[in-house]
């Protein structure tokens, strides 16, 4: 019998703990989510929530001060709904940040503090030391030998000035990877095995901090260590290190065969509430499925098989399709696949719910926009891991990129000397909101929520403004087929959904094989092509059936859902517009033949989905999941041709709840007369300028965007709303080829079209005209060889509510003309367009200074792609 197995058969039989964290960081839960929380484990057979919202200031920045009185009856009345729908409250408290364990003030403190919330009607609790810095101050170093010798003091200490309740304690070395110098060997864990009181639960969230499998054997050398059964903080629906994903898949990757070797498990979920129906209704389903304790492995018919086997089954139950599919043997009693559908029949009835979004409190917790995409470690060599230290949330910001080296995985995000310019990874157990930049160059600020609000006391400000026509009640039209595809999309930290993961490889395949359907080369390779048409005809099916569902998932009664669920669905659908597009264009065939070797060679510096041993590192779980950035968005931004403009795919989502939705597509010649009418309304520095052509409604597009249209139509694409175009971005290749293009066939067509005007006095029409029988001027130099490409992007401002539309636009072009091979695009604007000039700015063109012999009246601004 092993160390383990002693102290789980030594232990008096206690119930095992099961339920929700509230420990993530950003905004904490609101009252009225907590209640419907309780609610939902009372239904889910779970019994304990912990109350450890990071960012609550009286929790763990000003964790020194009492409550007051408002806050007190708003906690009195969370721990009565607990009691009520029988969950255990736990309220915990993490004076890590600056207790000093020598200073009986300090200690008497947290003696003060858990007082009063016993007052309250608590009966459990809980001491969290995370994500602090391992070391004893100079005082407390004269008193204690260790760290945790000072921890083990402080808690116990506490825990019997308590009377002994129910008590957790959660260690700094929380994970097999931030045990020093590793988990057998760690002086602070033998220390609290040692000497922390034997009735205290020490909490561990794994071998790593989001571990993919908790195995047996691991948790028996936990034990050996510890002295006890541990109970799982368990990160694995945890989504607060990555602002693009969050994870609606099942609970996974944990055998029911581990619960008698466990004190008990809480999930840490994703920070938006309504995200954890599906964790914690499939996490409710596997704590049940092994009621009676005994340490089964897999049984089937009769037999009883070795504690590896249930390794074995966690290893190969994902790459099991169907239910249907599974081998017989596997262990019957929980399937996540099919705890998955049962919930999702459940988690229906809740979307039909009619539920408003919680009011929220100001000032607001700032998680910043989306993170740029870092690039994603290459596939280990000769078996060795990747070393990646991650940059931190502003950093990211400004363009800063982790080191990838090769090594041993260093698991500590604390920067070597090397890497020094780079902050530490947001983890979801190890982030401090920072200062983000947004839009526009203001800046706004991520304060810690005060406790009042942590606590929330509610205004009336909502932290989203949502347009009174984007949720109409409609929930036939939401089907559970559309909630599938939605939880597909955002499964869980080391899997996509087979939906998604069929779509990343048909965008690979229909970009590495595009030459089939070029121009000159189809008939040649008819049956390639066909097949190749028939893959994108596919893929577009894909891409409409999400968007179905985002469009449908508007109407819905549970506008709680709609509301916390909009910024990971509008980065979503605009991203895979951006990638139908995309295809699109490449069906036309019109790519440079000199371009079709980029598309097949994968780059060594960035490696994407399909690049040879990412995808077994990313189902790995060898690497925590914040090294593969941004989820299914993350994968699909870096199959696409993005490298150089992600601030044209990641932008912060709108305050504005948006029921409009906008597609993307390459130019057609039907679009002439609707591109015609946009450039004549935007063209007096981006308002319409009707009025100063009335007998000419053509002149002034033909002058600024036909000869691009007519010569270069391969490069034109347009944005479409409900009543059709109402944006292009309008681009060609080289645009040295496009002016010679130009003079031969487009400006003598001109000539016909508009004689040339024989009086002095012109109107702003004639001049216009005349501008064409005048030497035409050449765009310098010094401009087309850093910037070859030349591009017009107009859209008009009523009709565009949504101001990433003209940012993504703006990508469906790059990307073309990236294919194409060009690295740089500039446009031409007249000085006195003030307006237009700051709007190409924005989205990232500088001007050009110091161009020899460059006119006066002239601006010239450039963008590397």
């Amino acid at each position: 019998m092993t160390a383990g197995e002693e102290i789980l058969d030594n232990r008096p039989k206690r119930k095992f703990v099961c339920g929700a964290v509230e420990g993530f960081y950003g905004r904490p839960w609101t009252t009225e989510q907590r209640k419907i929380l309780f609610e939902w484990l009372k239904k889910m057979k779970m019994n304990t929530y912990m109350y450890a919202p990071k960012d609550d200031c009286k929790h763990r920045a000003f964790w020194r001060d009492l409550y007051s009185v408002e806050e007190a009856e708003n906690l009195t009345s969370l721990i009565e709904a607990a009691k009520e729908n029988g969950v255990e409250f736990v309220y915990a408290l993490s004076p890590g940040l600056d207790i000093t364990f020598s200073s009986a003030k300090d200690v008497q403190f947290l003696k003060r503090k858990l007082e009063q919330v016993t007052s309250f009607g608590c009966t459990a609790f809980a001491l969290l030391f995370d994500d602090i810095e391992p070391g004893l101050s100079e005082t407390d170093r004269s008193v204690f030998q260790s760290f945790g010798s000072a921890q083990v003091a402080v808690t116990n200490e506490v825990y019997q000035h308590l009377g002994q309740p129910q008590f957790y304690f959660c260690p700094t070395e929380y994970c097999s990877s931030r045990a020093v110098p590793n988990l057998l060997s760690s002086d602070y864990l033998n220390t609290l095995g040692a000497k922390l009181l034997k009735d205290i639960d020490i909490l561990w969230t794994g071998q790593k901090v989001i571990s993919k499998k908790l195995t047996i054997q691991h948790l028996q050398e936990v034990s050996s260590v510890i002295k006890r059964p541990p109970v799982i903080w368990d990160n694995i629906h945890a989504n607060d290190y990555d602002p693009r994903r969050m994870f609606l898949g099942p609970f996974d990757g944990r055998s029911p065969e581990i619960i008698p070797y466990l004190r008990g498990l809480l999930t840490n979920p994703n920070c938006e509430f309504e995200a954890n129906y599906m964790a914690l209704h499939t996490l409710g389903q596997w704590s049940t499925s092994n009621n009676d304790g005994l340490k089964k492995d897999i049984i089937a018919d009769g037999e009883h098989l070795s504690p590896v086997a249930s390794d074995i089954r966690l290893e190969t139950e994902n790459d099991f399709g169907a239910n249907e599919d599974l081998p017989s043997r596997i262990d019957k009693r929980y399937q996540a696949r099919l705890a998955l559908n049962i919930a999702l029949n459940d988690w229906m009835q809740e979307i039909n719910t009619n539920r408003q979004p919680p009011r929220v409190v100001a000032p607001l917790t700032i998680t910043g926009p989306p993170i740029p995409i870092p690039p994603v470690p290459a596939p280990p060599m000769d078996n060795s891991a990747t070393a990646v230290c991650g940059e931190n949330m502003a950093a990211s910001f400004t363009g800063n990129q982790p080191v990838v080296s090769q090594g041993n995985l260093v698991n500590s995000t604390i920067p070597s000397d090397s890497e020094s310019e780079l902050s530490e990874d947001p983890e979801p157990m190890e982030y401090v909101p920072t200062t983000v930049s947004t839009l526009d160059g203001c800046k706004d600020t991520s304060p810690v929520v005060p406790a009042e609000d942590a606590m929330q006391v509610e205004t009336e400000m909502p932290s989203v403004v949502i347009d009174k026509d984007c949720c109409m009640t409609n929930p036939e039209n939401f089907t559970r087929e559309d909630l599938g595809v939605l939880v597909d999309f955002f499964y869980t930290p080391f899997d996509h959904g087979m939906t998604s993961t069929q779509l990343l490889q048909d965008l690979h395949f229909l970009k590495v094989n595009a030459g089939v359907v070029v121009q000159g080369q189809a008939k040649t390779n008819l049956a390639e092509a066909t097949a190749w048409m028939e893959a994108a005809e596919k893929f577009l099916a894909v891409v409409q059936k999400v968007d179905r569902m985002i469009r449908l998932l508007q109407m819905i009664p549970n506008t709680a859902v709609v509301h916390e669920f909009f910024s990971y669905l509008w980065d979503l659908q605009g991203l895979i517009q951006l990638c139908a597009c995309y295809v699109q264009w490449l069906k036309l065939g019109q790519i440079k033949e000199s371009a079709l070797p980029r598309l097949s060679e994968p780059s060594p510096n960035s490696p994407t989905w399909c690049s040879k041993g990412y995808k077994e590192l990313f189902h790995s779980g060898d690497q925590e999941p914040w090294v593969f950035r941004g989820g299914v968005q993350g994968e699909i931004q870096r199959l696409l041709p993005s490298d150089g403009a992600h601030d044209l795919f990641l932008m912060r989502p709108p305050e504005v709840l948006l029921k409009k939705m906008y597609s993307y597509r390459p130019y057609q010649l039907s679009d002439e007369a609707s591109t015609y009418n946009i450039c004549l309304r935007t063209c007096d520095d981006g308002m319409d300028g009707t009025e100063v052509f009335p007998d000419y409604p053509n002149l002034i597009a033909d002058r600024i965007i036909g000869a691009i249209v007519s010569l270069s139509p391969e490069y034109c694409f347009v944005v479409c709303d409900d009543q059709g175009v109402c944006g292009y971005a309008l681009a060609s290749l080289n645009a040295v080829e496009l002016r010679q293009k130009s003079e031969v066939s487009w400006i003598p067509a001109m000539y016909q079209k508009y004689p040339k005007p024989s009086k002095e006095e012109l109107t702003p029409s004639e001049e216009v005209i005349m501008s064409f029988h005048t030497p035409q001027r050449c765009t310098p130099l010094s401009v087309t060889q850093r910037y070859p490409s030349v591009i017009r992007l107009d859209f008009i401002p009523a009709r565009v509510e949504d101001y990433s539309v003209p940012k993504r636009l703006l990508a469906c072009a790059v990307m073309a003309l990236k294919t194409s091979g060009s690295t740089g695009i500039h446009v031409e604007m007249n000085v006195g367009d003030k307006c237009m000039i700051d709007h190409y700015q924005r989205m990232g063109f500088f001007p050009i200074v110091d161009i020899p012999g460059a006119p006066d009246d002239v601006v010239y601004l450039g963008r590397a792609i």
